[in-house]
């Protein structure tokens, strides 16, 4: 009996041991699953393993596992103005001691109250967002068995390299096919007329106004671009028409709309249209400028991938391409080596930007010229609206759109001349509303692009989506110098690639937003109570649009503008077409930081010493009003110190290491980050 009774301890206390076992690793299960950000997972998949849990429990727990936690940051902060907005992250790893979270979250329960609103968008998580077009189930059964049956590297890069080179060709032998008939156009006998009738304000040539027509001043000597008066000054015969239009017509109807299968088949094991990232177009003494501009982006924490590409071999700098850029996630790519020879003759400047789009790796593109310096980190566009639904993001020039209404005849877009859709000027300014159609700004009407100018020197798009768009807009730049930069400018300002690439998605119907707020000058003061020309500032495409949305964001303007450009009375520098705005990039084009040029030549009078030798700002103390108390140009100067003076890097055009040249780049460097600091 004894033995019966120790039996039955001996075996409650087994089970009992088991138990705690059990106890013991499932709770060690859910510590350790907590800890690894995978808790809310493993628990739903332990209640579904559970036996004897029952349905109606199981259910309950299940839901509770299916709430997903949130975590915000802030993004834009203006609550004093009625706006913040805040990247919201879905399923991340929740903390409840995470302080902005709880912050935001608090903010929620009070917008109402304190009357402003809140905006939510996504956070950029790098290559884990899939883009707009992700690929199916059965296209990465096909990528996967492309990899099982992979050709030696070498033989498999040479076979994408031929087989970019052969699309190139077939592009250039239809862009040949379309070549219109008559000989170029861009010459002064076409605005001779003008010159004669003397109608409007000219030039010597009868060509419009250089710099007219600046949108933010709207000044008031400044006439309505109506129909007339952009069809005034640049002239073409009916037979010039017919030989444009007709060849416009030819190109489309064989144009390529699609990136063809075998190249992609090629391309696809190196990375070709594939992914989100930034390109440059850099070579020779540009590539300066990209490090810099790359430098810059990496400090804001970008972690964007980034190509440079390179038009020519002679154009590589070795220490750039195959030591510093792979630390920084970029990369060189030889335009040359995926383009005919007898193609890389005929294409110019204006052209390369073009062909870099179409070469550049990746699908969606951030394209920004060498010498743009982003001021906040860019990745999170790839991610948001506007680009989200448009896939094709355009920044505004300074200009109104001086776009010729014979390139809408050529190019069969249909104009409603009585159907007013737009109003570009102001508030309270009688120059934007008229009851007769006729005298109301022809890019304000049905079908006609809207203002203002574009200016290239950053733009985004999804080649996928917009390819058709690249492949028109190659015939745009290939045929522009003679035939279509004069219909997009009509010899004015900023003549080239420019108005290519949204003349193209227009005229295709595709999506594209073009960003309100006004591009801003930013130099000292100039003549006339005016800013010079030392950069442009480009505003958030994010911030932007979110206004856009809205009701009543427009600012206040003036109630009375200049005269024109030589009135030093007023001025509308201080005006932002939204209440709220974030500036994103400088392009800094006049100067450019060539350092030799700034640093020992002062850039010829537009460096950082002023006519009396004086240390100055180059974009003057209004840039920091806009960047919020940001230094961009000291962290500029901070970044030519580190790769200039702190390395010992050679690039084109730079004195070399330990020279009397890159000596006094550096001296006169610490000399401007001194003054900057102390200023």
């Amino acid at each position: 009996m004894a033995v019966q009774v120790m039996s039955q301890k001996s075996t409650r206390l087994i089970f009992a041991g088991l138990l705690l076992v059990v106890v013991l690793n499932i709770s060690f299960f859910f510590y350790e699953k907590s800890r690894s950000g995978e808790f809310e997972v493993s628990l739903e998949k332990l209640v579904s393993a559970v036996p004897g849990t029952g349905s109606s429990v199981g259910e309950d727990l299940s839901a509770l596992v299916k709430i997903k936690k949130a975590v915000y940051r802030p993004y834009y902060d203006d609550r004093n103005n009625g706006l913040l907005v805040v990247s919201r992250l879905e399923g991340a790893v929740w903390d409840e001691k995470d302080a902005q979270t709880l912050k935001i979250r608090e903010m929620f329960a009070r917008q109402e109250k304190e009357e402003f609103t809140i905006f939510e968008i996504a956070p950029y998580e790098g290559e884990s967002i899939e883009s707009s077009d992700a690929k199916t189930d059965t296209e990465k059964e096909d990528l996967s068995e492309t990899k099982k049956n992979e050709k030696n590297p070498i033989v498999a890069y040479a076979d994408f390299q031929t087989t970019f080179i052969s699309f190139f060709d077939e592009i250039m032998k239809h862009l040949d096919e379309c070549k219109p008939s008559v000989r170029g156009i861009n010459t002064d006998e076409h605005y001779r007329k003008a010159l004669e009738e003397d109608k409007f304000p000219h030039t010597k040539n009868g060509k419009m106004p250089t710099y007219g027509g600046h949108l933010r001043e709207q000044y008031k000597n400044e006439p309505v671009r109506t129909y007339e008066y952009l069809k005034y000054f640049f002239r073409l015969s009916d037979d010039e028409v017919r030989s444009l239009k007709s060849a416009h017509e030819k190109y489309l109807q064989n144009m390529k709309t699609a990136a063809p299968e075998n190249l992609l088949k090629y391309g696809a094991k190196h990375g070709y249209m594939q992914g989100n990232g930034i390109i440059y177009l850099g070579g020779g003494k540009y590539n300066q400028l990209v490090l810099t501009s790359i430098s810059v982006l990496r400090s804001l924490g970008s972690v964007m991938p980034v190509e440079v590409l390179i038009p020519k071999k002679k154009d590589f700098d070795i220490d750039l391409c195959n030591t510093i850029l792979p630390k920084l996630n970029a990369k060189c790519k030889v335009i040359e080596d995926f383009v005919p020879a007898s193609v890389m003759l005929k294409i110019g400047g204006f052209q390369l930007k073009n062909v870099a789009l179409l070469v550049s790796s990746f699908q969606n593109v951030l394209y920004l010229d060498a010498d743009n310096i982003p001021i906040k980190n860019p990745d999170i566009l790839f991610v948001n609206e506007p680009f989200k639904s448009s896939r094709m993001v355009m920044w505004p020039d300074l200009w109104r759109r001086l776009t010729s209404p014979l390139y809408y005849d050529i190019a069969g877009i249909t104009v409603d001349k009585a159907y007013q859709v737009r109003n570009s000027y102001f508030p309270g300014d009688g120059r934007g509303k008229s009851l007769d159609p006729f005298l109301i700004s022809y890019h304000d009407l049905k079908g006609a692009i809207p203002e203002a100018l574009s200016e290239t020197g950053q733009m985004m798009i999804d080649k996928e989506k917009h390819f058709s768009t690249l492949i028109l807009s190659m015939y745009y730049n290939f045929y522009g110098p003679d035939y279509y930069y004069p219909l997009f400018s009509q010899g004015a300002a900023g003549e080239g690639d420019k108005e290519t690439f949204i003349a193209a998605a227009h005229k295709l119907e595709l999506p594209y937003y073009q960003v309100g707020e006004f591009n801003r000058e930013f130099g000292p003061m100039g003549k006339n109570n005016k800013r010079e020309y030392f950069g442009m500032g480009q505003y958030d495409p994010i911030v932007d649009y979110v206004q856009s949305t809205a009701e009543n964001r427009h600012s206040t303007p003036l109630k009375e503008y200049a005269t024109d450009q030589l009135d030093s009375s007023k001025d509308n520098y201080d005006f932002h077409f939204y209440k709220l705005h974030s500036l994103m990039f400088l392009h800094a084009n006049w100067p450019k930081f060539y350092v030799a040029e700034m640093f020992d030549r002062n850039s010829f009078g537009r460096g950082p010493k002023d006519a009396e030798n004086k240390r100055r700002r180059l974009y003057s103390d209004y840039m920091l009003k806009e960047t919020g108390d940001f230094d961009i140009e000291l962290h500029i100067m901070r970044h030519i110190e580190l790769w200039a003076c702190d390395t010992r890097i050679l690039l084109t055009e730079v004195p070399e290491p330990d020279t009397e040249g890159r000596k006094k780049i550096c001296t006169e460097v610490a000399a401007q980050i001194d003054f900057l600091i102390g200023g």
